[in-house]
């Protein structure tokens, strides 16, 4: 059965939204969003979403798009919007541009995750790349940052179920503890 192409314009919301902030060097290039209704597997997985450049008669007949990002809609409607910006990001983070030093255009490309490996090897041999070494430092420190908003939120909840601190007490109901 063929598969189902259409614009995805939710997706293209979130790019909007976070290509400012995280991706201004796409601020200048065209890219078309397409929804598709089933996700492809790689390696018996889903495909999350894909990112193309396009050149030669396509970037032609595509009114000079110079990216093309594909997200299935049976992995995108079950995502909550954090999820849905993080897959966005990662889409784009795919996509870059360089200025060419000879006459002042961008130069588009697709470039590769900073590190691919399993996690089985990171259990086995730790961090033992540069760029495996990275990941994991930006991990442990998510980790540390998460823990700490959990503590946050347990503070609050004990707060909210009657748990009161005396500092925020007026001096007379002080007074008479």
């Amino acid at each position: 059965m063929p598969k189902l192409y259409g614009e995805a314009d939710t997706v293209e919301a979130v790019a909007d939204r976070i290509i400012p902030t995280y991706h201004p060097e796409l601020a200048t290039a065209k890219i078309r969003y397409i929804a598709v209704d089933t996700a492809s597997k790689k390696g018996g997985r889903a495909v999350m979403g894909k990112v193309r450049k396009v050149s030669g008669s396509l970037h032609y007949l595509l009114d000079e798009t110079h990216f093309l990002m594909e997200v299935p809609m049976d992995v995108w409607n079950p995502m909550n919007e954090a999820q849905r910006t993080a897959l966005v990001d990662h889409l784009l983070e795919r996509c870059t541009g360089e200025e060419d030093d000879k006459n002042g255009e961008m130069k588009w490309l697709v470039r590769e995750p900073d590190v691919q490996e399993f996690t089985t090897i990171l259990r086995r041999h730790g961090a033992w790349t540069v760029d495996l070494e990275g990941l994991v430092s930006v991990a442990q420190s998510i980790q540390i940052e998460e823990r700490v908003q959990e503590i946050e939120d347990e503070d609050e909840v004990q707060q909210s179920q009657g748990e009161v601190d005396e500092s925020d007490l007026p001096d007379d109901i002080l007074d008479n503890l």
